[in-house]
């Protein structure tokens, strides 16, 4: 045999641990390898379809210094940074969330996890990790985020947001000059009287266009009753200033609709404080803007009034604002109240525990709208089975909890059918439904339900429900918008909960590139020497080779450790009589879980040894 099929061989036997391609193509997630020691990066074709190129990398100092030459959003490359050198600098495993560029100029939002592996000296060498695709996922947050900060009717702020903008503002720049507007439109409800609530709806829309058309993107405006609205101007040059904005406001209303075809005039009474000569916060502001719209009022409307201080009395001390009042087009549309939405999106949001966030949320919407129960069933992996896995129930209510898990969705007759077709089920007779359906309700006292169900991506994975079991129950189209909404906001959080199993998925994936090595790959941990980890090409090695025996029990046949192991040398070769296999044999300490272990790659070289000793 030449020597250039030996050197070829050898240079076969010792290529490192590859990829298996056609197992990355059955997933739409990316695969990427990062060699920390030479600083390359290699992604499977996954890349190339999402993203319609090839990736770009030129070195790990190249990308945190020239973030303009690669297809990672400019905000999103101080994060991929930390959590490269995060890796880079020995931590196990990485999560960041970034802005990828496909071929389109389109940014799609990605969530990177990946996971070191480190030398026989336990520094890291390389990392593994998984791209995923993430932007359907951060559009419904974002849409749901929005609802749930703006006015149904005008797209302005709603009121709890506005305070909350304002708040946050006088927070950080405690030093600026700034205004706070409180506009009332005057003689509105004769404008819906005469002319109808669509038409009110309609004039109220075109004057928050209005508003917004006056004042900066940065500054605040937003609609806190029927038909006030709040404006805030940001870092102000002057109280003069203030006065010209305020006169345009005026103007602006009076002028609105003067050339329409039903001409018709509309005015607004204003009161205006500054910061931080009319009040030190936001309360104190509101305040003073309040009583100045009083007097505007008082003094025959369609004018401004600016507070001052020093003439406090003369203001009067009455307010004029209805800040807290119901919206009418917030009642008539499909929007739940502002002040329970942000309260429900807040909790979800900000919660560390999902489970009692969710609990939580059940009772708090089940009491606002007196039902007797609210409740999630989740589908099982296969789809095949549902379980009631949260319940809150109402005062007198028997609970069900426990005699709802593992239902067989074969005896509930159409019922995942008809999520399908139709997210939403409200019914206000069970009698109604198909039997089987009916048949399942009945026995749990329930006269009416108003279902949601859980999606992601078309596909199925349970519902939020509600039931009435006092009696027949109408539900209303405030209550069906309502309910939707909020069962909207528990999906996406609870499928938030569930995401979380993408580390397990990820383990998974790491798994499958180990299954495809063209080498014997096992971990034992270090204290003992037990397998934890063995992938296919040992599993079909060795069948008899099982997690829990020690490595040398399993392979050599031995009750006590190999005289010759190699853990302390970090590499060699070995020869082992029970397969008749010559090895060369890489060790690699990790961190399995919280539990010290060692990754073995043992690379088969028979073929070459009995190359070199002919």
């Amino acid at each position: 045999m030449g020597n250039d099929e030996t050197a070829e061989n050898q240079k076969e036997l010792h290529l490192t641990m590859e990829q298996n391609q056609i197992i990355m193509d059955q997933t739409t997630d990316m695969i990427l390898e990062w060699d920390i020691v030479e600083d390359t990066i290699t992604c499977s074709e996954n890349w190339l379809k999402k993203f319609g190129y090839t990736p770009v990398y030129q070195g790990f100092e190249h990308l945190a210094a020239n973030a303009d030459m690669y297809h990672i959003h400019p905000h999103d490359i101080p994060k991929l940074v930390k959590a490269m050198r995060a890796i880079r600098d020995g931590k196990g495993t990485i999560l960041a969330e970034a802005r990828v560029q496909n071929s389109m100029g389109q940014y799609i939002w990605c969530r990177f996890q990946a996971m070191s592996q480190g030398d026989e000296q336990g520094r890291p060498v390389k990392a593994v990790g998984i791209i995923t695709d993430i932007d359907d996922e951060k559009k419904m947050l974002e849409e749901l985020r929005r609802r749930a900060e703006r006015d149904s009717l005008t797209g302005l702020y709603n009121r709890v947001e506005t305070e909350r903008q304002i708040c946050r503002y006088l927070e950080k720049q405690p030093n600026e000059l700034c205004a706070l507007f409180i506009i009332d439109t005057d003689n509105f409800k004769q404008v819906n009287d005469s002319q109808g609530h669509l038409f009110g709806d309609a004039v109220l829309s075109e004057l928050a266009a209005g508003m917004k058309r006056m004042i900066r993107e940065s500054d605040v405006v937003g609609r806190i009753g029927g038909d006030e609205f709040t404006i805030f101007l940001k870092n102000i040059s002057s109280r003069e200033m203030v006065i010209e904005k305020a006169q345009s406001l005026i103007n602006m209303f009076r002028g609105l609709f003067r050339d329409d075809r039903q001409m018709f005039e509309i005015s607004c009474s204003v009161g205006i404080a500054v910061y931080p000569d009319d009040g030190d916060d936001f309360h104190s502001l509101y305040h003073n803007a309040d009583m100045a719209l009083y007097q505007a009022k008082k003094q025959g409307k369609n004018q401004y009034v600016m507070m001052n201080s020093e003439d406090d009395k003369s203001i009067g001390q009455y307010g004029a604002s209805t800040l807290g009042a119901a919206i009418d087009s917030d009642l008539n549309t499909r929007e739940l109240p502002e002040d329970l939405v942000n309260y429900v999106f807040q909790i979800l949001y900000n919660t560390k525990d999902i489970d009692h966030a969710i609990q939580l949320i059940l009772e708090i919407v089940g009491k606002r709208f007196d039902v007797s129960r609210s409740y999630i069933f989740e589908n099982s992996e296969d789809g095949r089975y549902t379980n009631n896995t949260f319940e809150w129930c109402n005062d007198g209510m028997v609970p069900v909890k426990e005699d709802l898990q593992n239902l067989p969705y074969d005896t509930l007759g159409e019922y995942r059918e008809w999520f399908l077709e139709n997210p939403v089920i409200y019914c206000r007779d069970i009698n109604s439904l198909p039997p089987k359906m009916s048949e399942v309700l009945k026995p749990q006292g329930i006269y009416s339900i108003l279902q949601c169900a859980i999606m992601d991506n078309d596909k199925f994975y349970g519902f939020v429900g509600f039931d009435e079991c006092t009696g027949l129950r109408m539900w209303t189209k405030e209550e069906v918008a309502a309910l939707t909404l909020i069962s909207q906001l528990i999906n996406t959080f609870l499928l938030k909960k569930r995401a979380s199993e993408k580390d397990r998925q990820l383990s998974i994936q790491l798994n499958t590139i180990l299954d495809n090595q063209d080498a014997y790959v096992y971990v034992i941990e270090k204290s003992n020497y037990q397998l934890v980890y063995l992938n296919r090409k040992t599993r079909e090695l060795d069948p008899s080779a099982h997690e829990g025996m020690t490595c040398y029990q399993a392979f050599f046949g031995r009750e006590q450790p190999c005289e010759n192991c190699l853990l302390a040398k970090g590499s060699g070769e070995i020869y082992n009589y029970k397969y008749d296999v010559w090895t060369k044999v890489r060790v690699a300490p990790l961190k399995w879980g919280a539990t010290d272990a060692y990754l073995l790659s043992c690379f088969d070289i028979t073929e070459y040894k009995q190359i070199t000793h002919e």
